[in-house]
């Protein structure tokens, strides 16, 4: 059955993460009617250019932070990798250019190339001159990232783009991850070809997702971690279409490093499966889920095309259209509960896949899927529940704060949690699914949280309060909780779950009140 009844690029209706409608309802479990706002939200792209080579801006400096208004040059090295050797760069091509690919700046020249990553390979150092590239309006105070164009002496284009911004801007750290390992991240595009997407109007479309993993890594402390987004213009889209400048999450600085290796030896690492609010995106969730793998576990994050923020797939295709979704259609929230369901079932079978065979030769061996566990946000928190009804290999669920629309009948035979605002109260399903639960169910309430408080978001305040000085906590459902204080209580009872209930481990903190988490109401459901 095809379950189209989408426009494009909604999303002002539902990612409640910028003040959008759908996802509030979704995790307070509203019974009201919606009504719309007129779909006035920008054009988007819907392609856009593809990068194939890596920069490191301000090699030797995290974050690349640096005085605008300065004067001399500044050092900005094109990363040598496998296919690309940085010894046919011509310098006489190399250019940067604002994000927008509006303005552009030649070099100066070219320095003796050296490893600045420590990689083990080289990398092409070029010269470029602060008062040109702030003349050219390629720096200025708000900018985020910059953009390389060059070209090799055999003819070959370039391109490849980084992080930057002015010393004097107010940026939001995310806390040091706090496992013993450093952490890596990467994107994979994968398509399900035994499944038509029922998400478009068109015959003959097969469902394709994009999955960020999150994974223990060697550290590399000479290598730029990779933007909070991935794609950068993934952000500037999300806050565009929010009512905000599209450069904030651009102030945003993570840790994970790229494409970084795992830890050698042979030792399996668990699996969890991560599933992001509805019209929402997995950098969200980007705190849990370095904090994880600090800790020994490869997360790996679903975005849900037609049912996320916009998306930037590998091959330059901009995803935006968005399913619009009701608490007055339970009917067809169900339907697209069973996609998102049969998107985790398939991302787990490809996993199955990469650690039989990773062509990268990464994840090969790496994966314990006899330990697999899954949490979500809001309708992601659902997604939870019903892989974890429906499919034997999840072990264990975990739900940050999110209304259930799988079958509320069926019985969940693993061990499962539930996060809760303050207004989940009102959200009659938590308590149906305990009812069916058959294996120890833990509810864990947080005073003074809000539905976003399980997020990033509340992170942000200092950043957004910069561009929107009357900016309120209550605004983005982020209640009165302290957002540093809800996101640290987060990720550790999210990590002393899994260890539980995927590792055997002592988790005191599920046993009953903590003198260490005085916000947190805990109980224990029996099975």
């Amino acid at each position: 059955m095809r379950t189209w009844v989408s426009k494009r690029r909604p999303l002002k209706e539902v990612s409640a993460a910028l003040a959008l409608a759908w996802s509030l309802l979704a995790g307070t479990g509203c019974d009201e009617d919606d009504t719309k706002p007129p779909d006035d939200s920008p054009s988007l792209p819907t392609h856009t250019r593809v990068d194939n080579a890596s920069l490191d801006v301000l090699p030797g400096v995290n974050p690349n932070a640096l005085d605008v208004s300065g004067t001399g040059n500044i050092e900005v090295a094109l990363l040598g990798a496998e296919g690309l050797d940085v010894s046919d760069l011509d310098p006489a091509e190399a250019t940067l250019w604002d994000a927008k690919e509006e303005s552009k700046v030649q070099a100066l020249g070219a320095a003796t190339a050296r490893d600045v990553d420590g990689d083990g390979r080289l990398d092409a150092v070029l010269t470029f001159s602060v008062p040109a590239l702030k003349k050219a309006g390629v720096l200025t105070p708000e900018t985020h990232r910059v953009v390389f164009r060059g070209r090799t002496r055999s003819g070959a284009a370039l391109s490849a783009q980084d992080a930057v911004h002015d010393v004097h801007h107010v940026v939001v750290q995310l806390p040091t991850p706090t496992g013993p390992h450093a952490v890596g991240t990467l994107e994979q595009a994968w398509t399900d070809t035994s499944r038509e997407e029922s998400l478009t109007p068109e015959p003959g479309d097969w469902r394709e997702l994009k999955v960020r993993l999150w994974y223990p890594a060697v550290a590399r402390p000479q290598a730029q971690p990779a933007p909070y987004f991935l794609q950068p213009l993934e952000g500037e889209l999300f806050a565009t279409l929010g009512g905000l400048p599209p450069q904030v999450l651009g102030f945003v600085l993570a840790h994970a490093v790229r494409g970084a290796s795992l830890p050698e030896g042979s030792e399996r690492f668990p699996v969890l499966l991560l599933s992001h609010g509805y019209g929402s995106a997995s950098a969200l969730s980007s705190r849990v889920a370095e904090e994880l793998a600090s800790h020994g576990y490869v997360v790996a994050a679903i975005s849900h095309p037609r049912s996320s923020s916009p998306l930037v797939f590998p091959d330059g295709r901009v995803v935006s259209d968005v399913v619009e979704i009701s608490p007055a259609d339970p009917a067809l929230n169900r339907r697209v509960q069973d996609v998102w369901t049969a998107d985790a079932r398939f991302v787990l079978d490809q996993l199955v896949r990469l650690d039989e065979a990773d062509d990268q030769g990464r994840f090969t061996g790496r994966l314990d899927l006899s330990r697999v566990g899954m949490f979500g946000h809001s309708f992601g928190g659902s997604t939870a529940g019903e892989a974890c009804r429906t499919d034997a290999r999840v072990k264990a669920g975990l739900n940050m704060d999110g209304t259930f629309f799988g079958d509320l009948d069926g019985e969940v035979r693993v061990p499962f949690l539930v996060m809760n605002s303050e207004e989940a109260a009102v959200d009659r399903s938590r308590a149906r699914f305990f009812e069916h639960l058959r294996a120890t169910g833990y509810a864990v309430s947080f005073q003074g949280a809000g539905h976003f408080s399980f997020t990033d978001l509340g992170l942000f305040l200092p950043l957004l309060r910069h561009y929107l000085p009357n900016t309120k906590a209550e605004a983005y459902q982020l209640g009165t909780l302290d957002g540093a204080r809800a996101s640290a209580l987060t990720e550790t009872y999210v990590l002393a779950f899994f260890d539980k209930h995927l590792r055997g481990h002592p988790a005191p903190l599920l046993d009953g009140p903590s003198a260490q988490a005085p916000e947190v109401e805990l109980v224990v459901h029996a099975p």
